[in-house]
C-alpha cells in the first residue's frame, strides 16, 4: 500500500500524495461528465457538450499536472520499488482517464444528434450503461494506492453491464437508417468501461510487480 507519510524527504510524500489527489480530481470530472451525459438521455441538450468540452480542458491540464510531478519526483529524489513503479503507473493511468474522459465527451456529442425521444429500450440500455460506469471510475481509482481483487472483480462485473448495453443498441440500431450515433454512444461508453479495466490492470502491476490475471483473484 502507498504511504504518503513515511518517507525521509517530505518532497516523496507531497510528491505522491499530489499524483494521487490530481487522478483524483480526474476521476471526479469524468464522473461530472456523465451526468452531464445523463441530462441528455430524456432530451437533447446542446449545453452539455459545451460543458463536457470545458471540463475536458481541465481533464487534459490535469495530465499534464502528473507529467510534471513525476518528473519532479525522479529528477529530484531517489525514489524505488512500489514508489517509482507508482510514479511512472500513475503517467500511464493519467493517459487511461484522460482517454476516457474524452470517450464521455464524445458519447456528450453524439447523443445530441440522435431521434428524440429516444426509444424506451435504447434509453434504458445507456442508463444502465452510465450507472455501471459511475461505479467502474471509483472502483477503478481506489485501486492507485491500495490493489484490492474484490474491488477489481466488481469492477470487471461493470464492465460487462456496459458491454450487454452495447451489444443491445447494437442489436437494435445496427441496420436503422439515421440511429447511427446511438451506436456511437454504445461504443464510447464501452471504450470508457475498457479504460477503467485498463487503470485497474495497471494498478495491480504497480502493487503486486505481476500482471493481472483474473484466475488469480479466485
Amino acid at each position: 500500500m502507498i504511504q504518503f507519510d513515511n518517507h525521509a524527504f517530505k518532497g516523496v510524500d507531497e510528491g505522491l500524495k499530489k499524483l494521487s489527489d490530481v487522478q483524483q480530481h480526474m476521476g471526479e470530472s469524468i464522473l461530472a461528465l456523465l451526468v452531464l451525459f445523463e441530462t441528455s438521455l430524456d432530451a437533447a441538450n446542446a449545453q452539455a457538450f459545451v460543458d463536457a468540452k470545458a471540463i475536458d480542458k481541465t481533464i487534459n491540464a490535469d495530465e499534464q499536472q502528473v507529467d510534471a510531478t513525476v518528473a519532479g519526483l525522479i529528477s529530484k529524489f531517489t525514489i524505488a520499488g512500489e514508489e517509482l513503479r507508482y510514479a511512472l503507473g500513475s503517467i500511464k493511468t493519467a493517459v487511461a482517464l484522460e482517454r476516457a474522459a474524452d470517450r464521455v465527451k464524445n458519447a456528450v456529442k453524439w447523443i445530441a444528434r440522435a431521434k428524440y425521444p429516444l426509444d424506451a429500450n435504447s434509453k434504458q440500455a445507456l442508463a444502465s450503461a452510465v450507472v455501471a460506469l459511475k461505479a467502474m471510475v471509483p472502483l477503478a481509482l481506489q485501486q492507485l494506492t491500495d490493489f484490492s481483487a474484490e474491488a477489481a472483480n466488481e469492477l470487471l462485473a461493470k464492465a460487462d453491464q456496459v458491454q450487454k448495453a452495447y451489444r443491445t443498441l447494437l442489436v437494435q440500431h445496427q441496420s436503422a437508417e439515421g440511429e447511427a450515433p446511438l451506436l456511437l454512444v454504445a461504443k464510447n461508453l464501452e471504450q470508457t468501461a475498457d479504460m477503467a479495466v485498463e487503470i485497474m490492470k495497471i494498478c495491480h502491476f504497480v502493487h503486486v510487480g505481476t500482471k493481472y490475471e483474473k484466475s488469480a483473484d479466485k
